[in-house]
């Protein structure tokens, strides 16, 4: 059982994980334009790294 990676329940595969910040209707091919340009300040806090073999570790949902 693969699980969702934004909301707590199992993949559905929607691909909604897959699709750029900047553009909703095209898929992200990790351009970087989300994390880089005008802006004052920006930030990807990584809570942790998952092995393909491991499951993620669940916060609970504030």
């Amino acid at each position: 059982m693969k699980m969702c990676v934004l909301y707590d329940r199992e993949c559905i595969d929607c691909g909604e994980c897959d699709q750029c910040e900047l553009d909703p209707t095209k898929r992200c091919n990790n351009c970087m334009k989300c994390v880089s340009g005008d802006a004052e300040y920006r930030a990807i806090l990584i809570d942790e790294v998952v092995k393909p073999a491991q499951e993620p570790k669940r916060k609970p949902q504030k």
